[in-house]
Protein backbone atom coordinates (compact mmCIF):
# COMPACT_ATOMS: atom_id res chain seq x y z
CA UNK A 1 0.00 0.00 0.00
CA UNK A 2 1.09 3.64 -0.60
CA UNK A 3 -0.03 7.29 0.29
CA UNK A 4 0.94 10.05 -1.13
CA UNK A 5 0.37 13.72 -0.59
CA UNK A 6 1.09 16.16 -3.35
CA UNK A 7 2.13 19.81 -3.30
CA UNK A 8 5.13 22.28 -2.44
CA UNK A 9 5.84 20.36 1.12
CA UNK A 10 8.84 18.54 1.86
CA UNK A 11 8.60 14.77 1.02
CA UNK A 12 9.40 11.92 2.57
CA UNK A 13 9.44 7.89 2.15
CA UNK A 14 8.21 5.59 4.81
CA UNK A 15 8.78 2.03 4.95
CA UNK A 16 6.88 -0.16 7.11
CA UNK A 17 4.29 -2.56 7.49
CA UNK A 18 2.62 -1.44 10.35
CA UNK A 19 -0.49 0.49 9.69
CA UNK A 20 -0.25 1.80 13.36
CA UNK A 21 3.47 3.52 12.47
CA UNK A 22 2.05 4.78 9.67
CA UNK A 23 -0.94 6.70 11.40
CA UNK A 24 1.50 8.11 13.89
CA UNK A 25 4.46 9.10 11.52
CA UNK A 26 2.29 10.74 8.36
CA UNK A 27 0.01 12.75 11.03
CA UNK A 28 3.24 14.02 12.43
CA UNK A 29 5.44 14.64 9.61
CA UNK A 30 1.88 16.71 7.95
CA UNK A 31 1.87 18.58 11.58
CA UNK A 32 5.75 19.76 10.35
CA UNK A 33 4.74 20.23 6.79
CA UNK A 34 6.03 17.24 5.29
CA UNK A 35 4.69 15.13 2.78
CA UNK A 36 4.84 11.09 3.63
CA UNK A 37 4.82 8.26 1.20
CA UNK A 38 4.25 5.02 2.49
CA UNK A 39 5.15 1.64 0.95
CA UNK A 40 5.20 -1.82 2.99
CA UNK A 41 7.53 -3.85 1.37
CA UNK A 42 11.63 -2.74 0.90
CA UNK A 43 11.82 -4.15 -2.79
CA UNK A 44 9.03 -1.81 -4.07
CA UNK A 45 10.81 1.49 -1.98
CA UNK A 46 13.90 0.74 -4.57
CA UNK A 47 11.96 1.39 -7.20
CA UNK A 48 10.20 4.10 -6.02
CA UNK A 49 13.67 6.03 -4.77
CA UNK A 50 14.55 5.80 -8.18
CA UNK A 51 11.81 8.07 -9.70
CA UNK A 52 11.46 10.71 -7.15
CA UNK A 53 13.70 12.40 -4.97
CA UNK A 54 13.06 12.66 -0.77
CA UNK A 55 14.23 14.84 1.38
CA UNK A 56 13.65 11.87 4.45
CA UNK A 57 13.81 8.40 4.19
CA UNK A 58 12.21 6.42 6.90
CA UNK A 59 12.42 2.80 7.46
CA UNK A 60 11.47 0.11 9.66
CA UNK A 61 13.97 -2.57 11.07
CA UNK A 62 10.97 -5.17 11.42
CA UNK A 63 10.31 -4.76 7.43
CA UNK A 64 11.93 -8.01 5.57
CA UNK A 65 15.28 -7.12 3.65
CA UNK A 66 14.86 -4.00 4.01
CA UNK A 67 18.84 -3.60 5.43
CA UNK A 68 19.71 -4.74 1.99
CA UNK A 69 17.59 -2.21 -0.05
CA UNK A 70 18.75 0.22 2.40
CA UNK A 71 22.30 -0.41 1.57
CA UNK A 72 21.36 -0.28 -2.37
CA UNK A 73 19.82 3.09 -1.74
CA UNK A 74 22.71 4.58 -0.40
CA UNK A 75 24.21 4.48 -4.06
CA UNK A 76 21.35 5.86 -5.82
CA UNK A 77 22.16 10.22 -6.85
CA UNK A 78 18.03 10.86 -5.65
CA UNK A 79 19.12 9.80 -2.13
CA UNK A 80 22.51 11.53 -1.59
CA UNK A 81 20.49 14.64 0.33
CA UNK A 82 18.05 12.49 2.07
CA UNK A 83 17.86 12.60 5.86
CA UNK A 84 18.34 8.56 6.51
CA UNK A 85 16.03 7.71 9.57
CA UNK A 86 15.42 3.87 11.09
CA UNK A 87 13.01 3.52 13.74
CA UNK A 88 14.74 0.70 16.00
CA UNK A 89 13.84 -1.53 18.65
CA UNK A 90 16.64 -1.06 21.03
CA UNK A 91 16.96 -4.28 22.04
CA UNK A 92 17.34 -5.99 19.22
CA UNK A 93 20.99 -4.97 17.45
CA UNK A 94 20.89 -3.62 13.73
CA UNK A 95 22.44 -4.59 10.85
CA UNK A 96 25.66 -3.36 9.91
CA UNK A 97 24.48 -1.36 6.71
CA UNK A 98 21.75 0.68 9.09
CA UNK A 99 24.90 1.73 11.18
CA UNK A 100 26.69 2.58 8.24
CA UNK A 101 24.39 4.04 6.95
CA UNK A 102 21.70 5.98 9.05
CA UNK A 103 21.76 9.19 10.55
CA UNK A 104 18.64 9.86 13.12
CA UNK A 105 17.49 6.60 15.08
CA UNK A 106 13.75 6.94 16.38
CA UNK A 107 13.32 4.56 19.17
CA UNK A 108 10.60 2.04 19.67
CA UNK A 109 8.24 1.97 21.33
CA UNK A 110 6.67 5.18 19.25
CA UNK A 111 3.99 7.31 20.76
CA UNK A 112 2.88 10.29 18.95
CA UNK A 113 4.72 12.45 21.48
CA UNK A 114 8.06 10.56 21.05
CA UNK A 115 7.63 10.51 17.19
CA UNK A 116 7.02 14.32 17.46
CA UNK A 117 9.72 15.10 19.75
CA UNK A 118 12.19 13.14 17.73
CA UNK A 119 10.58 14.15 13.79
CA UNK A 120 11.32 18.03 15.02
CA UNK A 121 14.86 17.33 15.27
CA UNK A 122 14.70 15.57 11.57
CA UNK A 123 12.97 18.26 10.50
CA UNK A 124 16.12 20.61 11.09
CA UNK A 125 18.26 18.62 9.40
CA UNK A 126 15.95 18.45 6.46
CA UNK A 127 17.05 22.51 5.62
CA UNK A 128 13.32 24.00 6.58
CA UNK A 129 12.57 26.47 9.22
CA UNK A 130 11.66 25.11 12.80
CA UNK A 131 7.98 23.89 13.30
CA UNK A 132 5.88 27.19 13.82
CA UNK A 133 5.34 28.23 17.58
CA UNK A 134 8.05 25.89 19.29
CA UNK A 135 10.15 28.07 21.33
CA UNK A 136 13.57 26.15 20.86
CA UNK A 137 17.05 28.40 22.09
CA UNK A 138 20.51 27.62 20.44
CA UNK A 139 22.14 27.19 23.60
CA UNK A 140 25.98 25.78 24.58
CA UNK A 141 25.13 24.21 28.05
CA UNK A 142 27.03 22.09 30.05
CA UNK A 143 25.12 19.63 31.35
CA UNK A 144 25.36 16.00 32.85
CA UNK A 145 23.74 12.76 32.44
CA UNK A 146 23.13 9.63 33.85
CA UNK A 147 21.39 6.62 32.30
CA UNK A 148 19.32 5.37 35.00
CA UNK A 149 20.82 1.77 34.11
CA UNK A 150 24.42 2.54 35.09
CA UNK A 151 24.19 2.70 38.50
CA UNK A 152 25.46 6.54 38.99
CA UNK A 153 28.08 6.50 36.15
CA UNK A 154 27.71 9.97 34.56
CA UNK A 155 28.73 11.85 31.78
CA UNK A 156 29.46 15.49 30.39
CA UNK A 157 27.28 16.19 27.83
CA UNK A 158 26.69 20.07 25.83
CA UNK A 159 23.41 21.29 25.71
CA UNK A 160 22.94 22.89 21.80
CA UNK A 161 19.17 23.61 21.95
CA UNK A 162 16.62 23.37 24.77
CA UNK A 163 12.57 24.01 25.13
CA UNK A 164 10.18 23.72 27.34
CA UNK A 165 9.61 19.78 26.36
CA UNK A 166 13.36 18.45 25.47
CA UNK A 167 16.76 19.09 25.01
CA UNK A 168 19.69 18.10 22.14
CA UNK A 169 22.69 17.31 23.81
CA UNK A 170 26.05 16.02 22.58
CA UNK A 171 28.72 14.29 23.35
CA UNK A 172 31.04 11.34 22.25
CA UNK A 173 28.63 9.06 20.08
CA UNK A 174 29.64 5.83 21.67
CA UNK A 175 29.07 7.40 24.87
CA UNK A 176 25.43 7.72 23.94
CA UNK A 177 22.92 5.01 25.84
CA UNK A 178 20.56 3.47 23.02
CA UNK A 179 17.67 4.61 25.00
CA UNK A 180 15.89 4.61 27.96
CA UNK A 181 15.88 7.03 30.83
CA UNK A 182 18.47 9.20 32.28
CA UNK A 183 18.64 11.82 34.93
CA UNK A 184 20.03 15.28 33.10
CA UNK A 185 21.41 17.98 35.36
CA UNK A 186 21.87 21.71 33.96
CA UNK A 187 21.89 25.30 35.20
CA UNK A 188 20.47 27.98 33.07
CA UNK A 189 22.86 31.51 33.06
CA UNK A 190 22.54 33.52 35.96
CA UNK A 191 20.36 30.87 37.40
CA UNK A 192 21.36 30.08 41.52
CA UNK A 193 20.40 26.69 41.27
CA UNK A 194 20.94 24.02 39.13
CA UNK A 195 18.07 22.02 37.21
CA UNK A 196 17.86 18.71 38.37
CA UNK A 197 14.90 16.21 35.66
CA UNK A 198 14.56 12.94 34.32
CA UNK A 199 14.26 12.95 30.61
CA UNK A 200 13.86 10.12 28.47
CA UNK A 201 15.75 9.59 24.93
CA UNK A 202 14.16 10.15 22.00
CA UNK A 203 16.49 10.30 18.83
CA UNK A 204 20.82 9.72 18.06
CA UNK A 205 22.42 10.29 15.41
CA UNK A 206 25.95 9.33 14.08
CA UNK A 207 27.51 12.10 15.20
CA UNK A 208 27.24 12.31 18.75
CA UNK A 209 24.08 13.93 18.81
CA UNK A 210 20.49 13.28 20.37
CA UNK A 211 17.70 14.48 21.63
CA UNK A 212 15.86 13.65 25.16
CA UNK A 213 12.19 14.39 26.43
CA UNK A 214 11.70 15.68 29.67
CA UNK A 215 9.26 13.19 32.05
CA UNK A 216 10.16 15.00 34.95
CA UNK A 217 10.62 18.23 36.27
CA UNK A 218 10.06 20.24 39.52
CA UNK A 219 7.50 22.60 39.21
CA UNK A 220 10.14 25.41 40.32
CA UNK A 221 12.63 24.28 37.62
CA UNK A 222 9.90 23.75 35.04
CA UNK A 223 8.94 27.85 36.00
CA UNK A 224 12.64 29.18 36.32
CA UNK A 225 12.75 27.23 32.51
CA UNK A 226 9.85 28.57 31.14
CA UNK A 227 10.48 32.16 31.66
CA UNK A 228 14.38 31.72 30.32
CA UNK A 229 12.60 30.61 27.19
CA UNK A 230 10.59 33.51 26.95
CA UNK A 231 13.16 36.36 27.42
CA UNK A 232 15.75 34.62 25.25
CA UNK A 233 13.04 34.30 22.38
CA UNK A 234 12.42 38.06 23.44
CA UNK A 235 15.98 39.08 23.15
CA UNK A 236 16.37 36.91 19.84
CA UNK A 237 13.37 38.59 18.15
CA UNK A 238 14.26 42.33 18.98
CA UNK A 239 18.04 41.69 17.63
CA UNK A 240 16.45 40.25 14.38
CA UNK A 241 14.01 43.47 14.70
CA UNK A 242 17.42 46.16 15.09
CA UNK A 243 19.40 43.74 12.02
CA UNK A 244 16.48 44.18 10.06
CA UNK A 245 16.44 47.83 10.65
CA UNK A 246 19.68 48.53 10.04
CA UNK A 247 19.72 46.87 6.48
CA UNK A 248 17.03 48.42 4.88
Amino acid sequence: MRHSIEGSMLRSLLITADESTVRMVTRVFRDLEVAVDHISEAQAALGQVGKARYDAIVVDDHVEEVHIVFGKMLELPSCNKSVRIVLADPAIAMHAVFKAGTQVILYKPLSAERVRHGLRAVRNLMGRDRRRGATRIPTMLSARFTPRQSRGTSKQVLISDLSESGAAIQCKSDELPTSGVVNLEFTLPDAPDPIHCTAELVWTDNEGSAGVRFLDMPSYARRLLTEWLKEKAKTTAKALAMASRAGK
